[in-house]
């Protein structure tokens, strides 16, 4: 046995490289056969000659040990040595190095950037001390406008003194001064703050200090604290900025302090101010008026209280507030109270669309690592003569494992390193899409824990690649040698795997497909919305001359004159064809609303009291907006202040009130307590006219009641300048707001938008959450037909023989074309099959992102499947040509 016994000297020499397995099998069958031939010489019979060298192969697992032993090989116990090993063996195989790391990078930098919106978002502790404590008190009604109508101040007193689980309430309203700066006058968003609102919120500042309760009162000076964003944003981050004045609103407000960052609802703000910066706030009327809903309140749990204990003691008291006061809750709006945790209610409005991409992710990760495992699993054949030696040469199972282990892990490593470039980018686009929808956006970044969920995420595909692959069976190297063939037992239980990995690439893709056929369908039916205007030449600026603070007869005088010159200056614009001045700008709603009675219409009992968004024009805005009147008349300029009191009405409220007849005479008045705290009267106003409904807050908004009242006989609370041009909007864009400060040098300019721009921000959510979902989509199916095309493939290879031998007996072309479409399409047809019953139930699941779309449309579905069935035939189609053109002499041969 002399010559097995040199053989294994050149065992060794197996694993100095990765392409000498092959030579080895038959460098081992030459030794066997001379192993078999001096048997035979020594008077055996061939059958026993045979069988004797094959006994004597298998102990070469003990002189495998000794060799080991004496000689020494610490790479076979070196995970070192096995990556160095491993870098070596795939840079033999770069074509399916790269395809395998390109595929793994897709997948795993897709997850990581998604996730690093899910935790800045969704999951990340909040800045604020003890975060998960803060809770968000909302009062809502029912009908338009009454998702989240705020607190008046006595309701707030209640609130604190009869729910003993909350420790603390802090009070802000969301609220805009105008900051005069020596070069530039600004629009700023603050926040009015209760001097407890740092202490309740668990804020600190970086510099100075924040409110306290000495900063409350009507008799304190006004003071500012600069959020860290735009402390760095507008003042470059300097120190000395505290202790400085501000002029605002005519005030002087100083800076006591620059706060930490954090996040605020429902807006983004600037800076916090106490509240005496606004009389309106600190007046009788805000303090005593319990219809006067204008103030937020977050609170935080007292020690050792529950949520569930806040949320019993905040209803109980607004029950009781309710039975008190009946007259400030009407009975029809269904006045309720709600308890939810701060964390919650900052990232309510994204969660839906965070969580669909992050599935649209998680999908995507399924193909690649599909794909990869079938991909290692086809190399994987091509390698068993290797794994079959070293099992030979005494390697265990768990030894073969972690050899696997560490070449698999320099692909996913390499696949995060490359796919951590992609999630840089992606981060980017991904931080735009959350600014939509939460105020944390900021926090969005790949951070340690998203770096060690996109390191456990390439772990884990290393795990599954090494531990789906089997190895050999105790007896394979004997077996081995005397086949002389590369297939195994395992070969039908590794194509199995690799046809149900197909299916799932496949359903998978169609799930996919179908979102983005949804969501794009959604972006079609958003764009055939008509806006209610006649024309989208228009551009629209707003120019605020006068804060409600500063508000009197004199001031509002002033405004209008000069918003007057305005208009009549901007006319002569060339290719200006009118000027119109509103509240409004075209196509989006402020919010300002108030209670509506209308004459000879008393309500039915339980009915719910008219509410109407409030706007004003001038005899020029609808023309000038391109909004239609359907009947009536106009404003005309003899609508001004000592004249009867006229109104001009929306379809909607229209139709509501005045069903079967013409509304045009009647009479409507605005009502409510409320309007104790407003400019406004309750006078009877007659309308004039009903104008068109339009889409304001947004393209898939539903149409709201309005009222415009004649800008003359109303106070100048907001100026907006629209203008109608002949051409390019946007094109008048620098030049209206150069006239604009010839006239108002330190009026803020705000908002300078084309109707075309209002309507695209009011879809831009919409369209990314299509294009991403499309691209995962997209992605998606270029993997799956990969996948169909490589299985196939290499079916054609492993059956060449029998192609061949099917050939030699008459088969032709056409009928092995067929033989191996059918075997895809076994494939494709039960992968659409299970795609698409999953997508019927995901569909459901994403509802409340369609707009005009059924979430089982069967346009979609049909579409879907018939794009999915093309592209899995042309997958299909290539291995099934190849197989076609093998040649039947050479087939035999082999």
């Amino acid at each position: 046995m002399r010559y097995l016994r040199g053989a294994l000297v050149r065992i060794r020499a197996f694993f100095a490289s990765t392409n000498a397995g092959e030579e080895l099998r038959e460098e081992l069958n030459t030794h066997l056969e001379m192993a078999i031939a001096e048997n035979i010489r020594r008077g055996m019979r061939p059958e026993l000659a045979r069988r004797e060298a094959l006994i004597a192969s298998g102990g070469m697992t003990v002189a495998a040990e000794a060799v080991r032993a004496q000689r020494g090989l610490p790479w076979l116990d070196n995970l070192t040595a096995d990556v160095k090993y491993a870098i070596r063996s795939l840079s033999q195989s770069p074509a399916f190095t790269a395809v395998v790391v390109l595929t793994l990078a897709l997948g795993i930098g897709a997850n990581t950037a998604i996730f690093s919106v899910v935790r800045g978002v969704l999951l990340k502790p909040l800045p604020q001390r003890n975060g998960d404590r803060l809770v968000y008190l909302r009062q809502s009604t029912d009908g338009p406008g009454g998702a989240d109508i705020g607190f008046s101040v006595p309701e707030i007193r209640d609130l604190r003194e009869g729910a003993n689980a909350l420790g603390g309430l802090a009070e802000y309203s969301p609220w805009a001064v105008t900051l005069r700066r020596e070069s530039n006058t600004v629009r700023l968003n603050v926040l009015l703050v209760s001097g407890n609102f740092f202490e309740v919120m668990g804020l600190n500042p970086v510099l100075g200090r924040v409110t306290r309760s000495s900063d409350d009162g009507a008799g304190v000076p006004p003071v500012i604290v600069l959020t860290h964003e735009y402390w760095l944003k507008e003042f470059g981050g300097d120190p000395s900025i505290v202790g400085k004045q501000l002029r605002m609103d005519g005030q002087s407000a100083t800076v006591i302090g620059v706060l930490e960052p954090a996040p605020f609802y429902p807006n983004r703000a600037d800076a916090l101010m106490n509240m005496v910066i606004s009389p309106h706030h600190t007046s009788a009327l805000m303090v005593q008026g319990r219809t006067h809903r204008m103030t937020t309140v977050v609170a935080r749990l007292a020690p050792g209280a529950t949520l569930q204990q806040a949320r019993a003691e905040v209803g109980a008291v607004h029950a009781r507030m309710q039975r008190e006061y009946k007259e400030s809750y009407d009975p029809g709006s269904h006045f309720r109270a709600a308890v939810i945790p701060y964390k919650e209610v900052l990232g309510e409005s994204a969660r839906t669309t965070i969580w669909l991409l992050m599935a649209a992710a998680l999908f995507v990760m399924i193909i690649a690592a599909a794909n990869v495992v079938n991909l290692t699993l086809m190399r994987g054949v091509r390698r068993e003569q290797e794994l079959v030696v070293r099992a030979a040469l005494g390697a265990g199972t768990m030894r073969l494992r972690r050899l696997l282990l560490a070449e698999n892990l320099v692909l996913t490593l390499l696949g995060a390193l490359l796919g951590l470039v992609l999630a840089m980018a992606g981060v980017r686009v991904l931080v735009a899409l959350a600014q939509r929808y939460s105020p944390r956006a900021g926090e969005i970044r790949l951070d340690t824990v998203v770096l060690a969920f996109m390191l456990a995420l390439a772990i884990a595909v290393a795990l599954l690649l090494s531990f789906v692959a089997s190895l050999p069976r105790e007896g394979a190297f004997a077996s081995w040698i005397a086949a002389g063939t590369r297939r195994t037992s395992g070969s039908v239980r590794k194509q199995r795997l690799q046809r149900a990995l197909v299916i799932a690439q496949i359903a998978v893709s169609v799930v996919l497909l179908a979102g983005a056929g949804l969501l794009t369908r959604t972006m079609i039916r958003l764009s055939e919305v008509r806006t209610g205007l006649e024309t989208e030449d228009v551009l629209s600026m707003r120019v605020p001359l006068v804060s409600f603070a500063a508000l009197d007869s004199a001031a509002d005088a002033v405004a209008k004159q000069q918003y007057e010159r305005m208009r009549v200056d901007l006319a002569t614009l060339p290719g200006v064809i009118d000027v119109g001045l509103g509240s409004n700008m075209p196509l989006e709603g402020d919010g300002l609303g108030f209670d509506l009675k209308v004459e000879s219409r008393p309500l039915e009992p339980g009915e719910a009291i008219p509410r109407a968004s409030l706007r004003t024009a001038n005899p020029q805005y609808f023309e000038a907006a391109g909004i239609p009147l359907v009947s009536g008349r106009a404003f005309t300029d003899a609508d001004r202040l000592g004249s009867e009191k006229v109104v001009i009405i929306n379809q909607t409220l229209a139709k509501s009130y005045f069903p079967n007849e013409s509304p045009i005479g009647k009479r409507v008045a605005w009502t409510g307590d409320v309007l104790r705290f407003t400019p406004f009267t309750s006078e009877w106003r007659t309308i004039v006219g009903v104008s068109s409904n339009t889409q304001d807050g947004g393209m898939d908004a539903q149409p709201v009641s309005v009222v415009y009242m004649p800008f003359a006989q109303e106070v100048a609370i907001s100026g907006t300048l629209v203008l109608r041009s002949s051409g390019d909007p946007s094109a008048l864009a620098l030049l209206a707001t150069r006239h604009v400060h010839t006239i108002a040098p330190d009026a803020p300019i705000q908002d300078v938008k084309t109707v075309a721009q209002i309507k695209d921000q009011s879809v831009a959510p919409r369209r990314l959450n299509a294009e991403l979902i499309s691209l995962f989509g997209a992605l998606a199916v270029v993997v799956a037909a990969v996948g169909i095309a490589g299985v196939l493939a290499f079916s054609v290879s492993a059956r060449a023989n029998e192609i061949g031998i099917r050939m030699s007996l008459g088969a032709d072309r056409g009928r092995v074309q067929r033989m191996i479409l059918g075997e895809g399409g076994v494939l494709l047809g039960v992968g659409l099959g299970v795609g698409v019953a999953v997508a019927f139930f995901v569909a459901r699941v994403i509802r409340g992102l369609l707009f005009g779309v059924a979430p089982h449309d069967p346009t979609t579905f049909v579409t879907v499947a018939a794009m999915m069935t093309a592209i899995g035939v042309i997958a299909c189609w290539i291995p099934a040509n190849r197989a076609s053109r093998i040649d039947p002499a050479i087939a035999m041969r082999a």
